[in-house]
């Protein structure tokens, strides 16, 4: 044993497996701790993730539905009287968000129930006055969400969202509701499915102790478990994760994220069992990779030491000497394959020099010839503005051909931002520039919208270059200027859309108190439209659009207002008009709609148009409640028959 160890190349073997072993049981108990620890963080960050993101999610989908009511509760602005005669009409204009809630139903300010939509049982004419978010509504006069409750005709956990209706003095003449199903595909149905690794879940409980939604239950509303702490903790308002147990007795980690929109509380929760499985299974794929390790090493081992651990002095004086030119012939060095390996090695690096270089030369070929294959240019310049190197696609930028290296770029073109132009010292001074938006100007006066990408090289050194990337950005910025139009009109009949017609009522609100005369707003709500659809087809009644928006386009002067506010819905600005001047244009407007009738398989289609005007004052607040004075005109037309022009005067001020 003795004389086994007095050989270097055996105690080597010794000492390295020694520390293989070592170093491979120390990384494995410290990657089964880190790994443990590193999984509880994800695990903990995921439940806390999963729990924000679904109390999110309902919130926007509350918050969703609290704006459509509070948005059309606006629009409704009207007196007493017209608010119960227009009912109807006002639960006509309303269905389309029927999508958001079960039911829709409008109610005046005794609780009398007007209208429901969909009408599944005649509930018209209940009193709803005793209901706690009809009285929630009254006493705080702004929008609510009931206490969840157990729906009679579904069976289903539900809440009611409620919106007052004032008229143009701020008073309560009604509200507006929504009847919401917890459970409906667009609500609480993928919470109550979702689930966290293989025996996680989720649950939704109001702060109260109602359960909303818990692993596919959705029969009526029950109880929150007190056994769980966090769910407790949840009732009294409590945020974040701990860890617990449920109500099995197992170990669980609970993430508790309270809702804004409502008193409501979100809790995922995830068994530490099944969160801490991929740690069990890593331990055990660590140990037997440690065991293959070692057994692959431990020959290995043995191999290079006995291989390596031999006198080299021969070989390391001929290399020398070949070096430093003492000699001619090739290194040559007998004994052991490793030393006669490292010898040829050193002799074909020392003779393929020239070999080497040239295939420098070829990579560089080689590079040249992938940048000229590009399109965007590149340019390199000294600090001067000399260039040094540009491939052929800069050609193109330059509007010239030929040599180019030895010119300034910055005779041959400028480049100019929003603000300035920038010169050679520009770059220079500047960090490295990423996608800079500009416009080159080459000396044949074209002009290119480009993307300027710049890098330094060298920087600071004496032969320090800039490097330039100019890429044609014309196609990206026309297609943003497209999309700003397509953002602010209405695809169809290319008018202004609802959004870019408010922005110019708010325009003109700021320019009335200095206008002699006043401006006007004109809306115009198509008479029979469905029939066109209906009969005729969704085609001819886009035809019809088209035509009337030429109509209106036509009868209006070059500073007026034109846009299609959605459906059958179109509205006219009539900058300082005057009332009586927009009357005899909303006569004309009316008689030339009523005039165009489109013809289909022999058959004749047209519509007329109930139109409401009002003038635009000092005194209005906002484009809402102009839009909402002139669409009660609108409502007063078609209440009067159709086919007619109803002027509502704007309120005095006090």
């Amino acid at each position: 044993m003795r004389a086994w160890f007095d050989r270097l190349a055996n105690r080597g073997v010794v000492l390295f497996v020694g520390a293989i072993v070592l170093t491979v049981v120390l990384v494995t108990l410290f990657n089964m701790v880190i790994s443990r620890e590193e999984l509880e963080r994800q695990a903990r960050n995921q439940v806390e993730t999963v729990a924000r993101m679904v109390a999110y999610e309902l919130d926007r989908k509350l918050i969703v539905r609290f704006n459509v009511l509070t948005e059309a509760a606006d629009t409704m602005s009207m007196d007493s009287a017209s608010f119960r005669n227009f009912s109807s009409l006002l639960m006509e204009r309303q269905q389309p968000l029927r999508h958001l809630f079960r039911n829709i139903f409008l109610v005046d300010e005794e609780g009398v129930l007007l209208e429901e939509y969909p009408n599944m049982v005649d509930l018209v004419g209940m009193n709803l006055s005793d209901r706690a978010y009809f009285r929630d509504t009254v006493a705080q006069l702004a929008p609510q969400i009931s206490e969840p409750f157990t729906s009679h005709a579904t069976g289903h956990p539900s809440v009611v969202m409620t919106a007052p209706v004032f008229d143009h003095n701020r008073s309560f003449v009604g509200l507006f509701a929504g009847f919401i199903d917890l459970t409906s595909s667009n609500f609480l149905s993928e919470v109550s499915r979702t689930a966290i690794g293989n025996d996680g879940y989720i649950i939704v409980a109001s702060r109260s102790g109602l359960l909303l939604a818990q692993e596919d239950k959705v029969k009526g509303i029950q109880s929150v478990s007190m056994v769980n702490q966090a769910t407790m903790g949840a009732m009294d308002g409590f945020e974040g994760v701990v860890h617990t147990r449920n109500r099995h007795g197992k170990e669980v980690m609970v993430a508790v994220q309270q809702l804004n929109m409502a008193p409501w509380f979100v809790a995922v929760t995830w068994p530490l069992d099944d969160a801490y499985a991929p740690a069990n299974r890593l331990r055990e794929a660590l140990a037997l990779t440690a065991a293959v390790a070692v057994l692959i090493l431990l020959p290995l081992a043995v191999w290079l030491f006995r291989r390596y651990l031999n006198p080299l002095g021969e070989v390391a004086d001929q290399i020398r000497d070949r070096h430093l030119g003492l000699r001619d012939s090739p290194v040559d060095a007998g004994g052991y394959r490793e030393i006669r390996d490292l010898a040829e090695a050193f002799n074909r690096v020392f003779s393929d020099r020239t070999e080497v270089e040239a295939r420098l030369r070829a990579e560089r070929q080689r590079a040249e010839s992938i940048l000229g294959a590009l399109y965007e240019g590149i340019i390199m310049t000294d600090t001067l503005g000399n260039i040094r190197y540009a491939n052929p696609a800069t050609e193109t930028f330059i509007g010239t051909s030929g040599r180019l290296e030895g010119q300034s770029l910055f005779q041959l073109v400028s480049f100019e931002t929003e603000q300035e132009e920038w010169s050679a010292a520009h770059f220079l001074a500047s960090d490295e520039i990423q996608g800079m938006d500009g416009v080159l100007r080459n000396k044949q006066q074209q002009a290119f919208d480009v993307e300027v990408t710049t890098l330094h090289v060298s920087r600071g050194e004496p032969d320090e270059r800039l490097v330039f990337v100019i890429r044609d950005d014309s196609e990206r910025r026309r297609q943003e200027k497209q999309l700003s139009w397509q953002a602010t009109h209405d695809g169809l009949t290319s008018l202004l859309n609802r959004r870019a017609f408010a922005a110019e009522l708010v325009k003109w609100l700021g320019q009335a108190p200095s206008l002699q005369t006043h401006s006007v707003v004109m809306m115009i709500d198509l008479d029979h439209f469905k029939p066109v659809n209906d009969q005729g087809g969704h085609l001819l009644g886009d035809e019809l659009l088209r035509r009337l928006a030429d109509i209106l386009r036509q009868s209006v002067r070059q500073s007026d207002v034109v846009a299609r506010l959605g459906g059958d819905e179109f509205a006219i600005l009539l900058p300082a008009c005057g009332l009586d001047r927009a009357r005899a244009l909303a006569e004309q407007v009316r008689r030339d709609i009523e005039a165009l009738r489109l013809y289909q398989d022999g058959k004749s289609f047209g519509v007329t148009a109930s139109i409401g005007l009002t003038e635009l004052t000092a005194g209005d607040n906002g484009p809402k409640e102009l839009m909402a004075r002139a669409d009660e005109g609108a409502y007063a037309a078609k209440a009067q028959g159709r086919n007619q022009v109803v002027t509502v005067s704007a309120p005095k001020d006090d």
